[in-house]
């Protein structure tokens, strides 16, 4: 492949990436009938037309292939991805048995492997699947996270598909006041104890919550809800913004989900009513992309979309991708749904692996 073919395979490449997939199907196909026998060329207008739902079209691509290059692992293993993208796993096992075949120990063949498998048998991902999601690409990743989201959904509903895209919670940092006070106490929850006898109920739940190593103690869960409606009923009848956002942690963390949601939408109504102030911005995108997790958990997918859309006119962040995802995910459009987390995951630290493994205790058996 050199010259023109070359040039139209490049275009063509940069076009599917892209998700112009009409313009990528047209320089691909213009590249095979200029090198028909190039097994690549078949291959990459395969991946073209199934993003465009055209399954017969790209396995008979993919058929083409197989014909030029019986012998290359890489052509089962995508034809393998093709079928898991269609939920057609059996198929997709079969594909991906001969590309192990072929390639015994290549690892992304495994992973695969690993998960049409899971996507087979549902339940929890294997210990294997989970290790290997670890070191594969981020495509890969995408595709892991979508199976645990629409096995979420099925399983658990809406709301429950929410933590698909929680990272481990990291503690806050605790202000230089409260850790020094607390150093003169060898029972930190004793320490604790003490800020909500004197109604300092808002520094109460900081300490806590800077310190995760206190909720072992039988105390502690009881101790820290006591502070955090504490904490919420001192700011009943305040209503500047910031208390507004201080008002909503606390009722979230209590599990007052439709407080919290009411919470949010007075937050953005003031925000509008201040003239909208530029410098708060990325907080409003924030609180759109908030309010929008809340209706995918209601299961009011079109309102999150739209929510979605308002806050990355706001301020683009891939967080929002992902909540996009799951919206997607519950219109039923898996593909769009894969593109979306694919954007979540791009250039993230966020470890699907830790995801797959948190979730394995409460995925069914």
């Amino acid at each position: 492949m050199f010259g023109r073919t070359e040039r139209l395979f490049w275009r063509g490449q940069r076009a599917l990436s892209r998700r112009e997939l009409v313009t990528a199907e047209t320089l691909l196909r213009a590249a095979v009938a200029r090198a028909p026998h190039d097994a690549h060329l078949h291959l990459y207008l395969a991946h073209a037309l199934a993003e465009q739902d055209r399954l017969t079209e790209a396995e008979q691509a993919l058929a083409q292939a197989v014909e030029l290059t019986p012998s290359a692992f890489v052509v089962h293993l995508h034809h393998a991805i093709i079928l898991l993208d269609a939920r057609d796993a059996e198929r997709a096992r079969t594909a991906v048995t001969a590309a192990s075949a072929l390639a015994p120990g290549n690892r992304l063949v495994e992973g695969y492997a690993e998960l049409v498998a899971w996507a087979e048998r549902g339940g929890a991902p294997s210990r294997r699947l989970i290790e290997l999601t670890g070191e594969l690409p981020e495509s890969f990743g995408a595709r892991a996270l979508l199976h645990l989201a629409q096995l979420t959904l099925e399983t658990r509903g809406p709301h429950a598909m929410l933590a698909v895209l929680e990272p481990p919670r990291e503690p806050p940092g605790l202000p230089l006041g409260l850790w020094l006070a607390a150093l003169r106490y060898r029972d930190r929850v004793r320490y604790a104890e003490e800020l909500v006898e004197r109604r300092r109920f808002g520094e109460a739940v900081d300490f806590m919550m800077a310190e995760p190593a206190l909720m072992g103690d039988a105390r502690a869960p009881s101790l820290l809800e006591r502070a955090r409606r504490g904490a919420l009923r001192a700011l009943e009848g305040t209503g500047t913004r910031m208390q507004l956002l201080q008002r909503y942690q606390l009722e979230n963390d209590l599990g007052q989900e439709d407080a919290a949601r009411g919470t949010l939408v007075s937050w953005r109504e003031l925000y509008q009513l201040a003239g909208a102030p530029r410098a708060e911005r990325a907080t409003a995108a924030a609180v759109l992309r908030r309010l929008a997790e809340l209706e995918v958990g209601r299961g009011r997918y079109t309102e999150a979309l739209a929510l979605c859309a308002a806050s990355r006119g706001l301020r683009a962040e891939r967080d929002t991708a992902g909540v996009e995802a799951l919206a997607l995910l519950g219109l039923g459009d898996r593909r769009a749904a894969r593109h979306a987390l694919s954007a979540f995951l791009k250039d993230a630290l966020f470890r699907v692996d830790m995801r797959l493994a948190g979730a394995t205790a409460a995925s069914p058996a």
